[in-house]
Formats: structure tokens, sequence, C-alpha cells
């Protein structure tokens, strides 16, 4: 009887690869005495003296799948072959072009490859192989009428450029060294989807804001707050403009991931984390780099289809930049149960059932260690900041409650400043567009009696209008950049000219528009950089399409900007 057999092999489901991503197939082992273990506590094959070991081979498929991509312009489907490239014996994914035009443009490119096809010179790939057809003849192989060519060996395979259009299949056998034969029992073959090229959306940098006068240059730190889209809201019915592959959470990971990472925000606020990539995936990536993080999840769990999930809020900061004093975890259901007592008993049932959303929001108040004012340092007073991360209900028809939620929020900030000079920054996704009543009550620290949206208050929770009020000095970041000096414009096009917000931050099928702010108390803090806007056309690829694609894998954009602190006891202009 075989000591060691290899029980299944799979490439994780919906997962698309991309260019620089590690591939690993999981791969499942039996002993001869029935029990499994995973492919980790079995060594690869070379790798020690072990009897038994694991054989990993990866292959590239030299036929392009799922439809031909033009070789200059990866991220475009093919609609024109180079004839000559076949006649030539051109490798076959390069002879496909996307347009008339593009063949035209490298119409050079082409030559060179006639000219030299099967006598160029051979790159090395991250793998250590060769990447073009004139391969060796042991490093190809035909098999079921295909021809494929090795192109690595080992537990991982990092996908590369050449692969871009192709399929991978990895092979895995279980070897015994102690046998003639080697290889034992069958050899499983596990196969990816078509390799997408790496994503590509436009650079976003952090646009200068003239400070003002009364504000200390050291201490400086950045805030983004980004709704990431959870998985479980990520369905085909919500995105019908979206193929499958740009849905898939294995692919859009990654995607925002690095883009997380490209902006080297000192504090991050993201919404719609859900919980196990919370924990599995965005939590031990961000602390690889620096971050520390805290989470609270909502408060009921969503079924979909196959499995029970739920997402919430993450706050994550840079460990060198700052520590964690306290932290307050906010459930507006808590406060509507409370407020139902308030209620006459016949109405409590439709009260809560209007009430009671799931929504939260968490509180982190952080120690600078990078002290902005020395003076205050050496006499031993710490420099706080209070980083309050939401997201507010969503149904537009429920204005009432968005407002509720605000104003509960604002009410608990209120308490800590009181117990505090404390600096404060209110981030997240307020599902409230600029001009509504919950915009209005950030900013404005009030809701104008007249405000339309007042009237749809079934419960009385709003009245009398005088109580819609705090007294925190909020200001948006983006508003208030949008009043300091733009030479060419540009921010000022990508703002809503009558309320200084982003024109938008959400993009979806049937809306457009602005949900998420970053706000700040202006007697402490002031902002000198905004990251800058991307233009519609840049995000929206036609007129019924929108966020997510395959370059923006939310269908939020993130917000950034950079803050200083104003000099304690200076004018707040």
């Amino acid at each position: 009887m075989a000591a060691l057999t290899i029980n299944s092999a799979r490439i994780p489901s919906g997962e698309t690869p991309v260019q620089g991503v590690p591939l690993e197939p999981y791969v499942l082992v039996r002993r001869s005495d029935n029990s499994s273990c995973n492919a980790e506590e079995v060594p690869e094959e070379g790798s020690g003296d072990a009897r038994f070991s694991l054989r990993f081979r990866w292959y590239r498929s030299v036929v392009n799948r799922g439809g031909a991509v033009c070789f200059f312009h990866q991220d475009r489907e093919a609609t024109i072959q180079c004839i000559l490239c076949l006649r030539s014996k051109v490798e076959t994914r390069k002879s496909y072009t996307c347009s008339t035009d593009c063949l035209r443009q490298h119409w050079v490119v082409h030559k060179e490859l006639h000219a030299n096809a099967g006598h160029g010179p051979l790159a090395k790939n991250e793998n250590g192989f060769t990447s073009d057809t004139s391969l060796k003849a042991s490093h190809t192989f035909s098999n079921g009428g295909e021809t494929w060519i090795e192109v690595g060996k080992g537990r991982l395979y990092t996908p590369c450029a050449e692969d871009v259009g192709t399929v991978l299949k990895c092979e895995v056998a279980a070897i015994d060294s102690a046998s003639a034969f080697g290889e034992l029992g069958k050899t499983f073959s596990v196969s990816t989807s078509r390799v997408r090229p790496a994503p590509s959306p436009p650079k976003r940098s952090l646009t200068p804001v003239p400070p003002p006068k009364n504000v200390v240059t050291t201490g400086k730190f950045t805030a983004l707050t980004y709704n990431l889209l959870a998985d479980l809201y990520a369905t085909a019915e919500q995105f019908s403009y979206c193929q499958p592959w740009m849905l898939a959470w294995g692919y859009r990971k990654q995607n925002l991931l690095k883009e997380l990472l490209a902006y080297h925000a000192d504090i991050l606020c993201l919404q719609e984390v859900q919980s196990n990539h919370f924990t599995e995936f965005l939590a031990p990536e961000l602390q690889k780099h620096g971050y520390t993080a805290i989470y609270k999840k909502k408060t009921t769990e969503i079924y979909t289809g196959s499995a029970y999930a739920i997402d919430g809020c993450a706050t994550f900061f840079r460990r060198d930049r700052f520590a964690l004093v306290k932290k307050y975890e906010v459930e507006f259901n808590k406060a509507a149960l409370s407020l139902s007592d308030a209620i006459p008993a016949d109405q409590r049932k439709a009260a809560l059932n209007r009430l009671l959303k799931d929504n939260v929001a968490l509180i982190a108040v952080l120690e600078a260690l990078d002290p902005p004012h020395p003076e205050a340092a050496a006499a031993g007073r710490r420099q706080l900041i209070c980083v309050a991360n939401t997201h507010i209900h969503a149904n537009p028809e429920l204005n009432d409650v968005k407002l509720w939620q605000v104003h509960t929020l604002l009410k608990g900030l209120e308490k800590i400043a009181a117990s505090a000079d404390i600096p404060m920054l209110v981030a997240g996704d307020f599902n409230s567009v600029p001009g509504s009543a919950a915009h209005s009550l950030l900013v404005k620290r009030c809701v104008d009696p007249g405000h339309p949206e007042l009237a749809n208050d079934p419960l009385g929770i709003l009245r009398p209008p005088a109580k819609l009020q705090h007294t925190l000095p909020l200001a948006s970041a983006y508003a208030a950049a949008a009043d300091t000096r733009d030479p060419d414009g540009r921010r000022r096009m990508r703002l809503d000219p009558k309320h200084h917000e982003p024109k938008f931050t959400n993009v979806g099928k049937d809306f457009k528009g602005t949900l998420d702010y970053i706000l700040y108390t202006t007697d402490s803090l002031a902002p000198v950089a905004t990251l800058e806007l991307p233009d519609e056309s840049e995000v929206q690829r036609g007129k019924h399409s929108g966020l997510p694609n395959e370059h923006w894998s939310s269908d939020h954009i993130a917000l950034m900007a950079e803050f200083v602190y104003r000099v304690p006891g200076g004018p707040p202009g």
C-alpha cells in the first residue's frame, strides 16, 4: 500500500490570477492510515531528505482561453489577428490587437516579430523559466490536442506578463524517493481561469492646499476613508454591468490592498469590511506594513445563499505614528431600543422595524507619537486625536433614520469633546448627499426647520427641529480645499459648485453622487492637502455602467486628506 497519496487539489474558486500575485493550489494528502493532511505538512521535491515529498509543475497554455486579448493593451479584448504573424509562426498571443489603430501604431513591432520569430533572446521570468515559445522540447507537452509550456516548479507560482490571456495549470504528484517508480498514485491537475493583466487605475496624488498661518508644521498626518464593497453585497444582480471575475473577492482583494498601500495613509477608516476578510486578509496583510487594527461588526448577519456573513467598520493606524488610548463602539440598534421606551406600546413594534438597521460606528482615541507641540510634550501633555468611523443606513426612503443616526453619533462625540480638549475626525460612508438634512447637520451644526426631509418623520423622532444641533466645529476637508488657490481650475471642476463636495464618491448603474466625507474640527486641525479626485471618464466606461470595474474594485472611491494641528488658542481662520 502506498504510504502517501494525493486526495484532492484545486485552485481557490472564483479567483482570477493577477500579475504579481502568487498562486498556490490547495492540496490535500492522504496517508496510508487514511488520515488527511495539508500539503504544507509534506516537503516539496528536492527540499529535504524526507522519503515522501510532493512534486509541483506549472504550465501555461499556448492558446489564449476565454477570448483573446490585445498583446499591447492587455486590458482590452482582441478584435484583429495579424496573419503575417501566423505565417511567420510568431507566438499566437502576440498576433492579436484590439483595433486597426492599434495594429497601425505597433506595426514596427510586428515587423520585428516576423523577422525574428523563433530566433529572439530568451528572457527569464520570476520563476526561473524562459518566457517564449522557443523553449526546449522538454519544457513543452501536448495533452488532448492542447500544447502546454512548463513555466515553473514549486508550490507557488507568480503569474507574469507572458501569462496574460492564457490558462495556468498545476500538476501535483506524490513522490517516494525509495521507489524505483518515484510517483505514487494519480497525478492531480488543476487549472486557473484566464490570467488577467494587473489593474491600472489612474494614479491619484495629494493636491496641496495652502495652510492658514496659525498651524504647526510638525506632526502632520493623513487620514483616508473608503467603502470597500463587502463581498456579500457584490452580487451579479446588483452589478449586472460587471463581468463575474471583476466581482470575485479573490480578484478584488489584491487590487484593494495594493490601492490602500499606495496611499501611505496614517489612518484608514474602512467600511463594508466583511468580518472573515478582516481577520483572514486585511488585518494580517496591513499589519505586515506597520498598521494596527480595530474592528466593529454590524449586529445582524446576512445569509448569502451558502453561508452567513457580516460586515462592519475597520480603523487602521500606523503604529509608529499613533497608539490606541481608548475605543468606543456605537451600535445604533441599542440607541433605538432606548428611544423606543418613550414610544407608545401600540406603536413600538412599527417604530423598531423602522429604526433597527444594524448600523454601527467605531470611535478611536489615539495618541500621536510625534507630538506637534514640543513644549506641551515637555510638560507631559499628550497629543490626542479622536477618529470616528461610521457607515450610516443606505435606504433613500429612510432619511429620518439616517438623520437620527448621524445626530446620535454627534451627541456621543460631544460627550468625548466635553471630557477632553481633543481634535476630531469624523469619516465614513454617510449615505447622504450634499445638502441633505444629515449633511447639513454635520457641516452647519443644525438643520433648517424648513428642510423638506424633516417632513418624513412618521415616528416623531426629529421633533422639535431645534434639537437637531450640536456644538462640534466640523467642516468637510474637500469643501475647505475648494476655497483655496486653484491655478488650473482642475480641483474646482471636480467639486459640486453649490456645496463644494466631490461631484461623486459612488457610481452605480442608477446612481452617481457623493455619500462619503472626511470632516474635521476647525479649531484644532486644518487640511493642507486632499487626494486628487478622478474624472467621471476614468471610472465610468459606458452610459449604463459604473463601479466596480477591472481597475476600480469598489463601487466607492477613496477620499484622503492631510492635516496639520492648529496652534492652541489661535483663531480658527
